[in-house]
């Protein structure tokens, strides 16, 4: 090797380095975000099932309480716009990150209109369904932004982490819809054949959540779920469950069963978010280990660079002498060889952790099409995605691709 190509492969060597330690770096933000995302998404459950209940009262219930959980949600909202504002995005050229910016720039826009849905709640202008509607698809847009965050993720730890926080943060999503559809049925007094449908649909969501979150959680995480489950809370609202189950239209429920019901699932949905804070916490100590080993390693990398530079300028090549590798030289290539080894590690770590974001691209895109053929609903298409998978006896991601694969087929 010549010396002209000795100093481009230190320079690649580093600027290898570099990389992956800006790409950590800009992870390590994104980690701070789903933080902030966090906060402000569980401030809007507790503000929709707060509104839900207010709503199916007509104002009898709840009133102060949604008061002061909107203020609530208000000072989180005004935490992400400084965060983001602070972000600085021009700065950062992974085309990886292109998906997530669009995701925030519709988020945005969906909450410059969150002023005019709580007017219309105060003055009782909506039914409870549209305000569940309007919250939930807000919602969605904040969870889409903490998936394409691990999507973007190329650090396989990292990445399993975050796939276990989305599974985590979606099924604790479906629990605050739970709540707030249930404490409405509660609050009207009866809970029609189709909303008993729709809490069953959300209990079964949140069980496929919490399958993929116990898949990629570590340890502590997991035991704080087990704990959960073994809580008062948790079993209360199983009994609850039941009531709505055996309950029918025509059985009247006591409205004041709407707060007990809201009190049970915001106590065990209070305790999931305590082991969301723990998996964000983690998170972002994992970032800042990732960051300050990538460093290490590069201050590593640049004393082995240097002491290479060190040799003589004037030989065919400072790898070799007299025919043998020299020692900086062999410790250079077992560099660069434990450096391809790592990426290779690296690459199928991430196959494992982004097989389960692959498979959910694929439901979303299967909906997305049943929605657009059929002129069904998001929760419609889901219903008959699943139903056609315990018909089959099929996975669901399997069905999904057997979907798409026909709507290709047709319009090729």
């Amino acid at each position: 090797m010549t010396s002209t190509r000795n100093h481009l492969a230190r320079h690649y060597l580093l600027a290898a380095k570099h990389c992956e330690i800006h790409g950590l770096e800009y992870l390590g933000v994104t980690c701070e975000l789903v933080a902030y995302i966090s906060q402000l998404v569980h401030a809007l459950q507790k503000e929709r099932g707060l509104s839900n209940v207010f709503l199916a009262s007509q104002g009898s219930h709840f009133g102060q309480q949604r008061t002061e959980q909107v203020q609530n949600s208000l000072e989180k909202e005004n935490q992400l716009d400084q965060f983001l504002e602070e972000l600085h995005p021009e700065k950062c050229q992974d085309n990886g990150r292109v998906r997530q910016f669009i995701r925030i720039t519709a988020v945005l826009q969906e909450l410059d209109q969150l002023p005019r849905l709580r007017q219309k709640i105060i003055e009782q202008r909506l039914q409870p369904e549209e305000s569940t509607a309007t919250f939930t698809h807000l919602i969605g847009g904040l969870l889409s932004i903490v998936f394409e965050a691990a999507d973007a993720s190329a650090d396989p730890e990292i990445t399993g982490h975050l796939v276990a926080m989305f599974n985590f943060m979606q099924g604790k999503e479906l629990a605050g819809q739970e709540r707030a559809w249930g404490a409405s049925g509660f609050a009207a007094g009866h809970f029609t054949e189709e909303n008993q449908q729709r809490l069953c649909h959300l209990v079964e969501g949140q069980e496929k959540c919490f399958d993929l979150f116990e898949q990629f959680a570590d340890q502590d995480s997991l035991q704080a779920w087990q704990q959960l489950l073994e809580a008062t809370a948790h079993k209360e609202l199983l009994r609850l469950r039941q009531v709505v189950k055996k309950s029918g239209k025509d059985e009247g429920i006591p409205s004041s069963f709407s707060e007990v019901w809201y009190e049970v699932a915001t106590s065990r949905i209070d305790t999931m978010k305590t082991i969301e804070d723990q998996l964000a916490a983690t998170l972002k100590k994992l970032s800042e280990c990732r960051i300050q080993k990538a460093r290490i390693d590069l201050k590593n990398h640049q004393e082995l660079l240097d002491q290479l530079a060190q040799e003589p300028t004037d030989a065919p090549s400072s790898l070799w002498v007299e025919g043998q590798m020299s020692g900086v030289g062999r410790s250079l290539c077992e560099l660069v060889q434990t450096q391809a080894q790592h990426l290779q590690q690296v690459q199928d770590q991430l196959h494992e952790a982004r097989q389960a974001l692959e498979e959910r691209k694929l439901v979303e895109r299967a909906k997305g099409l049943l929605m657009q053929h059929r002129r069904v609903t998001e929760e419609q298409a889901y219903r008959q995605l699943r139903k056609t998978a315990m018909e089959q006896n099929r996975r669901l991601v399997e069905v999904a691709e057997r979907v798409i694969g026909t709507v290709e087929l047709l319009q090729g």
